[in-house]
């Protein structure tokens, strides 16, 4: 009998305590000990100077690049000085807010019909109605 009424309450006693499985995988613990101080000053030394070498900083070697090859050769045209895979589009056909052909306020700087053969609207070969 003791044996029942000893099963018999566990499981109540289950049944009441609310579950203590989290909804997330982390579990809680304590943080990465602390570097010693030395050990933390190298670190951030090496850190900073990481973060001021040439590899973070492709623009400054372009830079100059840009003014020795500037120097030497005419104005270059901005579409060359982008980097590679850099699409830039159709320059505009025209300045202004007011297309001078159609007369249309705020429309496309481009003919969209330009492009496709059957009269789809394409900007650059890509088709935009579909």
């Amino acid at each position: 009998m003791n044996r029942l009424l000893f099963r018999h309450s566990s499981s109540l006693r289950a049944l009441r305590s609310p579950s203590t499985r989290r909804p997330y995988s982390f579990t809680p613990g304590p943080s990465p000990l602390k570097l010693p101080a030395a050990q933390q000053a190298e670190f951030e030394r090496l850190q900073r100077k990481a973060s001021l070498s040439s590899a973070f900083q492709p623009a400054a070697a372009a830079d100059k690049d840009a003014t020795t090859s500037n120097a030497s050769a005419p104005q270059q045209d901005q579409d060359d000085a982008l980097p590679a895979g850099v699409f830039r589009g159709a320059k505009p056909e025209f300045s202004g807010d007011t297309n001078p052909r159609t007369g249309e306020v705020g429309g496309p700087k481009n003919e969209p019909l330009r492009w496709g053969g059957e009269g789809d609207w394409s900007y650059n070969g890509r088709v935009t109605d579909f």
